[in-house]
């Protein structure tokens, strides 16, 4: 036993030994199988702590922006709790009883202005126009069985891949327009909620009461608005968006019916209207590319038969604007002065003569988007290669239908004018006629020529001056001898004020304003000081009569706010407007030797300009003005009228020199 312990005791203390010493050496860095730490250096140290320092300022400032994002999301969301988030919808046309032949379009927009409202005031996802079409192709395409039509698959929900869908109908009532939805389960044909009311024609082609049953629907669907939320959808749309909504819809009945080319014109307006509307960009996007192409189909086999095919898409064209001319006409907006003008007085009568300017113009959306459509027909026939092999090369100048589609055509209106007082008491009426026409030029790519009587003063004449009160009121009492109201709302023609005149609040300076297209231009040079700027010739007087010279860094950032440089784009739009080659003499003022006629009240004056020497030239004579569009380094366009030319000239020239500015703005409510 002695032995025993004599000999274990050694082999214990042995170990001990070895794992002390194993110890040691692995704290020390010296075991062969584990490499040997690095001691940081005091600059390593600091870098290393820098790198964590950014690395958590940079998570410290990717959480912040995570919670504004959210903080965003939640502000900009118009309802409260989960809006409806979990459910779907399938949203079809309405059906429609008793509509007018120019009221087809109205399923359409009560189609396309739900899918908008359900789409930006709930988290309801809502089928979009794309799915929705596919998914209808597909019932009516006899993949279901026989006894689910297409129609009943639209009446009960059958193959709809939402969780719910709506449908409704529309219908003429002797009081009105009575527009009932129903909005439906989808697993067992329960109703989820319903609506019915009825609503006279305006307020549906305005929106109004399509707003109405989408927020009375959201609500029975469990969709909780904020207030706000609630107040826009009870009060009126924007006059471009109902525009931009209606004119989606026309097309999506026109191309429904098969008249591509009256509905690309559509979807052009629509694009025009509302740039941010993606459908009707897709849309005309999809259906330009298919005419322009010159392709008609895949099954086309032989030279015959595509030209057939050519021959009825350009006499599908040619009954589109027959049509056109017959029942309708190109939209036109008379614009007229809030600012009431004195003229004499008869002492004799006790009376007076007050005046104010209007304007009659033609919309420059419809116009430039029927251009559109019919120059995508032009080049699709141009694309073939084979219109003169097939006797089609002088369309549209020459057609294939009787009679022609593309000759002038005029609209006369008579507008009656009244002058009312504090009391409300009619103290003076005067008929206004205003004419405008429009016809095709064909020459070559079509294009639309448009003309009006521009800028008339309008008298009233022999007002009592003892009925004159503080506050007077002009409004329109009728056109053509229907009240304006119904007249905007048939598209007869559209009554808008506008303020011929504007304050600059830097330095108080007034400026007279016109509407030229679908823009407001000053009326006058621009005369603010500021940056490298200069009176013509160094002396006060030329500023107070033809505006400062700018140099065109200055020019940039000199128009108030609101206003901006116009870029070369604008000014071909004006030079169009004005009248193309004879724009300069319309666009000038009406004073001796330069020789102008101010038809749009522009009154452009020859100011001269400068040079980077100091030297002036050309006052009386020549008239610049920059454009916002820079040309190379050291070049920027600028539009240039003289004397002796009635065009408007184009030119780049150095950035140093010194020319007038004219100030411009987009105006929405112009077209």
């Amino acid at each position: 036993m002695s032995i025993k312990k004599m000999q274990f005791r050694p082999k214990m203390q042995g170990m001990r030994r070895f794992l002390t010493l194993f110890m040691v050496i692995l704290l020390t860095g010296l075991v062969v199988d584990a490499p040997a730490q690095k001691k940081m250096s005091r600059k390593e140290q600091q870098a290393e702590t820098e790198r964590i320092e950014r690395e958590k300022a940079a998570e410290a400032e990717r959480e912040k922006a995570r919670i504004e994002r959210e903080r965003k999301e939640e502000s900009g969301r118009k309802w409260t709790g989960n809006g409806g988030k979990g459910m779907s919808l399938t949203i079809l046309a309405p059906q429609s009883n008793g509509l007018a032949a120019n009221q087809s379009h109205l399923p359409a927009l009560v189609q396309g202005e739900f899918v908008s409202n359900f789409s930006g005031f709930s988290a309801i996802s809502i089928l979009d126009w794309e799915r929705r079409d596919a998914v209808l192709v597909q019932l009516l395409s006899g993949s279901y069985s026989d006894d689910v039509s297409a129609k009943a698959a639209q009446e009960i929900g059958n193959a709809i891949p939402t969780t719910h869908f709506m449908q409704g109908n529309i219908t003429k009532t002797e009081t009105g327009y009575n527009l009932q939805v129903n909005i439906t389960k989808t697993a067992d044909k329960t109703t989820a909620a319903s609506y019915s009311g009825t609503f006279t024609f305006a307020e549906l082609d305005n929106l109004t009461g399509i707003r109405k049953t989408s927020l009375d629907l959201l609500q029975k669907m469990g969709v909780t608005l904020k207030e706000k939320a609630q107040q826009e959808l009870v009060g009126a749309a924007a006059e471009n968006y109902v525009g931009a909504q209606t004119a989606l819809a026309r097309g999506v009945t026109a191309q429904r019916q098969g008249t591509e080319v009256a509905a690309l014109s559509y979807y052009f307006q629509a694009a025009a209207f509302d740039p941010s509307l993606a459908e009707a960009v897709k849309r005309s996007s999809i259906l330009n590319a298919n005419i322009t192409s010159g392709n008609i189909g895949d099954n086309v086999r032989n030279d015959i038969q595509w030209r057939k095919e050519w021959v009825q898409r350009l006499t599908e064209t040619e009954k589109f604007f027959d049509n056109f001319n017959k029942t309708e006409s190109m939209p036109y907006t008379l614009f007229y002065s809030d600012d009431i003008k004195q003229g004499g007085i008869n002492y004799q009568t006790e009376t007076v003569t007050l005046s104010i300017k209007t304007l009659l113009q033609g919309s420059n959306i419809w116009k430039q988007s029927t251009e559109h459509a019919l120059q995508a027909v032009y080049d699709g026939l141009n694309a073939t290669k084979r219109q003169d092999t097939w006797g089609l090369g002088k369309w549209p100048q020459q057609t294939v239908t009787n009679p022609n589609p593309f000759t002038k055509q005029s609209n006369n209106f008579s507008v009656v004018f009244e002058l009312v007082n504090k009391q409300n008491k009619v103290i003076g009426k005067q008929t206004l006629q205003a004419s405008g026409s429009w016809e095709w030029d064909l020459r070559s790519r079509p294009g639309i020529n448009a003309s009006t009587t521009g800028y008339i003063t309008m008298n009233l004449q022999n007002v009592n001056a003892n009925d004159i009160s503080d506050n007077l009121t002009i409004r329109i009492a009728s056109v053509n001898g229907v009240d304006a109201a119904s007249a905007a709302r048939n598209g007869v023609l559209q009554i808008r004020t506008f303020s011929p005149y504007i304050t600059d609040s830097r330095d108080g300076q007034k400026y007279h304003t016109v509407i030229i297209g679908n823009k407001m231009w000053m009326a006058e040079n621009l005369n603010y000081q500021t940056g490298t700027s200069w009176c013509y010739g160094n002396r006060d007087p030329n500023c107070t009569k033809y505006g400062r010279l700018y140099d065109w860094y200055t020019a940039r950032t000199a128009c108030p706010a609101g206003w901006r440089l116009p870029t070369r784009e604008d000014w071909d739009d004006l030079v169009r407007v004005a009248g193309g080659r004879s724009a300069g003499r319309n666009l000038k003022a009406g004073s001796p030797n330069w020789n102008g006629t101010d038809k749009f009240g522009f009154s452009a004056l020859p100011a001269g300009f400068s040079y980077t020497n100091g030297r002036f030239d050309d006052a009386g004579t020549v008239g610049n003005w920059w454009s916002a569009t820079g040309y190379e380094a050291s070049y920027a366009y600028h539009r240039g009228m003289d004397s002796h030319i009635t065009y408007v000239e184009e030119y780049t020239r150095g950035k140093a020199l010194g020319f007038s500015v004219r100030c411009a703005k987009d105006c929405a409510s112009c077209d």
